[in-house]
Parts: C-alpha cells; sequence; structure tokens
C-alpha cells in the first residue's frame, strides 16, 4: 500500500532530549531520596511520564509528594534544560522537506505532554510543518501500546497501512508496528545494538538517511 503520511516521534527524533528526560528524573527523584542511574531510567525511553512515576512508585514509593507533583516536577524541569540545552537532532529539516517534496502528510506523535511538544517545535521553529500534532498525554494508553499512532492516522483522513512512522524507542517501534504502520528505526548509540529492533522497515543512523531509502 502507497505510504501516504510520515509521523515523526519526537523525544530522540527531532530534539536530542532523551539525555534531558533521563537528567530530570534522575534529579527530582533525588529530592525524594531515591537514587536513579542513567541505564535504569533508559529502559523506559518512549513512555508517557506519568507511567514511568507509576512503576518507579511501585518499586520505590515514597513520602511527601504525590505521584501527581513528582510528574509535573519532571515535566517543568526538562521543559527548561529544553528550552536552554536542546538541540535538534541532524537531519530534522531536510528530512521535513524531503518527505513534502514527495507529497506526503507530516505529522507528529508523542508520549510527551502537549505543553512540551508545543515548546520543542517552536523551539524548533518547525511548528508549520504538521498538519498534525498528536500527545499520549491524556489517552488511555501510551505507548507501546498503538493507541496514538491510531489516533494521528484517524485524524490524517488515512488507513494505518498508509502511515510510516520514525522512532528511536523500542517501545515506540512497538507501538507503531503494532498499528500496522510501517516503521523507521533510529536508536541512539548506547542502544543501536539491541536486537528488539529488528522489528523495523528501517534502521538509520539519522535523519539524513532517509532519502537514501525506499520508503514504499
Amino acid at each position: 500500500m502507497k505510504i501516504k503520511a510520515v509521523i515523526y516521534d519526537m523525544d530522540g527524533v527531532l530534539i536530542d532530549s532523551e539525555p534531558l528526560w533521563i537528567q530530570s528524573e534522575i534529579e527530582i527523584f533525588a529530592g525524594l531520596g531515591i537514587t536513579l542511574t542513567h541505564e535504569m531510567c533508559a529502559k523506559h525511553m518512549g513512555l508517557r511520564t506519568e507511567e514511568v512515576v507509576e512503576l518507579w512508585y511501585e518499586l520505590m514509593p515514597w513520602k511527601g509528594k504525590s505521584k501527581e507533583e513528582v510528574n509535573r516536577d519532571i515535566l517543568e524541569r526538562v521543559t527548561r534544560l529544553i528550552l536552554t540545552k536542546g538541540v535538534p537532532l541532524e537531519g530534522v529539516e531536510g528530512s521535513i522537506k524531503h518527505f513534502k517534496t514527495k507529497g506526503l502528510k507530516i505529522a507528529l506523535a508523542s508520549s510527551s505532554a502537549k505543553s512540551l511538544i508545543d515548546t520543542v517545535i517552536k523551539k524548533l521553529k518547525i511548528t508549520e510543518a504538521f498538519e498534525v500534532v498528536n500527545s499520549a498525554e491524556h489517552l488511555e494508553y501510551g505507548k507501546p501500546h498503538p493507541e496514538i499512532f491510531i489516533k494521528t492516522a484517524k485524524d490524517l483522513r488515512l488507513r494505518p497501512r498508509e502511515c510510516l512512522v520514525i522512532e528511536d524507542s523500542f517501545n515506540g517501534v512497538l507501538a507503531a508496528k503494532a498499528a500496522k504502520m510501517k516503521v523507521i528505526a533510529i536508536p541512539d548509540k548506547e542502544h543501536r545494538n539491541d536486537k528488539g529492533f529488528v522489528i523495523a522497515d528501517h534502521i538509520l543512523n539519522s535523519l539524513k538517511e532517509v532519502e537514501n531509502i525506499n520508503i514504499e
């Protein structure tokens, strides 16, 4: 089936924010007396913040702050870090132009809160690039459930099989494949050799390489 739209993930695809999420998570939980490592946090990339907070609460319940307050603190911290330190990943503008010249619709589907999505696309000056922008923040299910991708296809007025997703996390790739979409995986260097990514249709090193593949 002909591909008619490209759906970008945000964190780790458009902006180098995954390290900033991990930094925020480590700092906020340290304030609760809980020590997290980079490796511990990296396992949950692609999940919604509230789901990550819930996972840590089940393993290491804390006192003093509600899960909702911790979720808010992490979001506020990562937003500040992105505004001051966030940089686009290579190939963002070029890949968008490449897909648009092919007549494809462009959308964004992220697990991040809508407020953060708006902050990022404004900072990168790509707000006008997307016909649809969706957050899984208030959906019933987050990635690796396919709900956000199915909703995005519906908003684009396309069938899921007509959409190509670009993801960096295994949870995101799994969600896209569950939605019956084609997937380009761009794992970070730390996870590039993870065997789970073999389920993706293409595995690239950066967005600069999208021009070299056949997405049909």
